[in-house]
């Protein structure tokens, strides 16, 4: 019997496999997509405040790779400066935080007192806590939240508050699921993969600061609707999809397969027809949220003040996914910038 894993017999069949990933960009070809004009400006500002941070060079490192000024000006181009700049720390600190939690895996006893504090902190920051809710957090990168809450209030009624703590609470709360699947020796079905991707990608506490974004209140009946639901899903496991095909490589690298991609090949046992799926998944998906996205603004009651809100958070919402493939391609978080050919297909060895 073999004293292998799943995950590590998987991982050696892949390993020196050429992964070729077809453009993807045609498949998104009929969404809006650019970056925030104040992009090089607030770089320098970022950049300069991460310089003078105090933190361990593997991390300095990860966000120099990361580029969050970029991230964030391609997730929402149209936000003016004074948003841009909350966003961009939003995307630090969910940055950190994810990677810290990540890190706390093997001390469950730590992970979950970092989860229950955070908590505590989200709720204060966004004005939402009981007067003897404490905490014990001294980490200055993750009281940073308070900065991002304070001007969040500035814009959110509580009705928009508590949207955004559920979401974050959801994530917070996620992580022990990823911890779980994480230190499993099997692979989950793919079904039970997207169950938890969608909780723990974080996408919905990112998404939740859409209004924010734009600028764009949206009809809370709308909001909480079946139809709003289906643009939030697929928006957010288009956005895992092209993280799974993207950083394939990087995650295989850190020893990890835990990957849709990774699923579907351990299935079929080939990987270009894993990747055929994927892609193919996009389009259903890409196509799914334009039909939502239509009856939206067909068939649910509005008035025209509404509708332009509405119309902005739509595009908002296909931004983030145009604007997350671009950021994929050019920063090097993700190491495939080198390996793009002219006809924009990834090409790369595990």
């Amino acid at each position: 019997m073999s004293s292998h894993s799943e995950k590590e017999l998987l991982a050696k069949r892949l390993k020196g496999q050429k992964l070729v990933i077809p453009d993807i960009r045609p498949i998104f070809a009929h969404w809006p997509s650019r970056v925030n004009e104040n992009y090089q400006e607030v770089k320098e500002e970022v950049d300069n405040r991460l310089a003078a941070q105090s933190m361990k060079e593997e991390a300095r490192r990860a966000f120099n790779d990361m580029n969050p000024a970029l991230l964030t000006a391609s997730w929402w181009p149209t936000t003016p400066k004074d948003h841009y700049r909350v966003l961009i720390d939003l995307i630090i600190w969910f940055a950190y935080w994810d990677d810290l939690v990540e890190k706390l895996t093997p001390d469950p006893e730590a992970s979950e007192g970092l989860r229950g504090d955070t908590k505590v902190l989200v709720r204060q920051s966004l004005g939402l806590a009981g007067p003897e809710e404490k905490m014990a957090i001294t980490n200055p990168l993750i009281l940073g939240f308070r900065g991002i809450g304070e001007e969040v209030c500035k814009v959110y009624d509580e009705e928009q508050r508590r949207t955004v703590l559920a979401h974050f609470e959801e994530y917070i709360d996620s992580t022990v699921l990823e911890a779980e699947a994480n230190r499993s020796d099997k692979l989950p079905s793919l079904k039970r993969y997207w169950e938890v991707r969608i909780l723990t990608s974080g996408m919905g506490a990112l998404l939740a600061v859409t209004e924010f974004a734009t600028q764009a209140k949206l009809p809370p009946k709308l909001v909480n609707s079946a139809v709003f639901e289906t643009l939030w899903v697929t928006t957010i496991i288009i956005n895992s999809i092209v993280n799974d095909l993207v950083s394939f490589k990087k995650e295989m690298k850190a020893g990890s397969v835990l990957s849709s991609i990774a699923i579907l090949y351990a299935q079929v046992d080939n990987l270009d027809a894993a990747v055929q799926m994927s892609l193919a998944h996009l389009k259903i998906l890409v196509g799914e949220f334009d039909r939502a996205a239509d009856t939206l603004l067909s068939k649910f009651p509005m008035g025209p003040d509404e509708v332009d809100s509405v119309s902005k958070a739509i595009d908002a919402l296909r931004m983030i996914n145009t604007g997350n493939l671009e950021w994929s391609l050019q920063a090097r978080r993700y190491g495939v910038c080198d390996f793009i050919t002219d006809a924009g297909q990834i090409e790369l060895v595990l």
